[in-house]
């Protein structure tokens, strides 16, 4: 029997080159697909106000109508009392609390 050659050191280098090759080509396809995934689950600049700012805005306006909103209820409920022959609820105060009279 014949004992296998032994790989001469270039053969080695090129071996050895040639996985890294592989790999280098490996590492870059795979660095353009997260790339491209990154780039569509990442929203474009706009101009105008962030999301945040817009929600923000919206809590600001929802908070500024608290007192219409309760002037509202009360003046709900206190028809609800008078159709259901109660006492009508006090009238509710500047800030829309309720308990102040007229």
């Amino acid at each position: 029997m014949t004992k296998p050659s032994e790989p001469t050191t270039a053969e080695w280098r090129a071996h050895v080159v040639e996985q890294f090759d592989a790999i280098h080509e490996s590492l870059r396809a795979l660095h353009q697909r997260q790339t491209l995934i990154l780039e569509l689950l990442t929203p474009e600049e706009r101009e105008g106000p962030s999301l945040d700012d817009l929600l923000a805005r919206i809590v600001t306006l929802i908070a500024d109508q608290r007192p219409v909103l309760r002037r509202i209820d009360h003046t709900t409920g206190a028809s609800l009392d008078l159709l259901e022959g109660r006492t009508p609820r006090s009238h509710p105060d500047s800030t829309g609390e309720e308990g102040a009279e007229e």
